[in-house]
């Protein structure tokens, strides 16, 4: 059994639903950390990331309908709006003042839905270094729960013992790795394989749960990785991503390969995490990158509700 409640609540963008869950006037029920949220779309069609608890009588707002531009509770039919006030109540009386739920800031983006844990949003969702919207096909898709910290599995990012000794990578350790005052950090690096080839990554992480990486050599390739925390761990998303260079055929081809790529290298990274019980401790004169980044995660911004 996972306990959340001690977990770190950074101050940062999590993704809480895949963005075809919501399409239709379907409503998502999700969590981030301990908290049920209740995910959906206005009319205009931009996402909606509110607490799922109605203060009415505790029911979940994830069991109820989208009306208009509301998501209405299936017990009693008060509504409730982005700004997560609640705009009627099926009697017509005077809205009680403590009907509200607490609303996320949330964008959509990369084929996810992205909530900020703040009360306001610090920059724009995590994007794909060198990349904006615009110029790419993506498909993302929900993976792995792990019971460990989302800072904690994007620890793989800076941990080049095991890309060396588990992957069999060959590589220098990347120089310099920047650390951004916006709080994403970044790093290019060339590896060599036997199995693999030649190929160069650049590499970037934002917040402390997503890393983006443009993959060119032996393999052209780019993805984005985020994590969520939740009452049950770390729910994992990936995304493949690719040009719309050619036909839709060829756009196929290039995600699916991108995504048995990326399901090959994390076989052992799976195995590793789903039995992991993390504590800090006993590192190594080589760990100094991952020390390093233990070391921001620990010390990013929280905000708890």
């Amino acid at each position: 059994m996972v306990d959340v409640e001690g977990w770190l609540r950074h101050r940062t963008w999590f993704a809480v639903a895949l963005s075809s869950e919501i399409n239709g006037g379907a409503v998502h029920r999700a969590e981030l950390f301990d908290d049920r949220l209740v995910v959906f779309r206005e009319s205009s069609g931009a996402p909606v990331v509110l607490g799922a608890r109605c203060p009415h009588m505790g029911a979940d707002l994830g069991l109820g309908e989208v009306v208009g531009d509301t998501i209405r509770c299936t017990f009693h039919h008060f509504c409730f709006g982005a700004d997560g006030r609640c705009a009627s109540v099926p009697s017509g009386e005077r809205v009680p003042p403590a009907a509200h739920v607490p609303s996320f800031p949330a964008v959509e983006r990369w084929g996810l839905v992205w909530a900020f844990n703040g009360e306001e949003p610090e920059g724009e969702p995590p994007g794909i270094r060198g990349y904006d919207d615009t110029g790419l096909v993506v498909r993302a898709r929900r993976t792995d729960v792990f019971p460990v910290e989302p800072w904690v599995i994007l620890g793989n990012s800076f941990d080049f013992q095991h890309l060396r000794y588990v992957h069999g990578l060959r590589f220098e350790d990347p120089d310099p790795i920047t650390w951004n005052e916006d709080g994403t950090v970044e790093y290019d690096v060339p590896f060599d394989s036997d199995e693999i080839g030649s190929f160069a990554q650049r590499i970037r992480v934002s917040g402390t749960n997503t890393v983006s990486y443009v993959t060119s050599g032996a393999v052209d390739s780019m993805g984005l990785f985020t994590s969520t925390p939740c009452a049950t761990g770390s729910q994992s998303y990936y995304l493949a991503a690719t040009s719309r260079d050619g036909d839709a055929e060829a756009i196929e081809a290039r995600l699916a390969f991108q995504e048995v790529v990326a399901d090959s290298l994390l076989v052992d990274d799976i195995r590793a995490f789903t039995g992991m019980d993390f504590r800090e401790g006993a590192f190594v004169s080589a760990d100094r990158h991952l020390v390093q980044w233990f070391r921001h995660a620990r010390n990013f911004p929280v905000f708890a509700r």
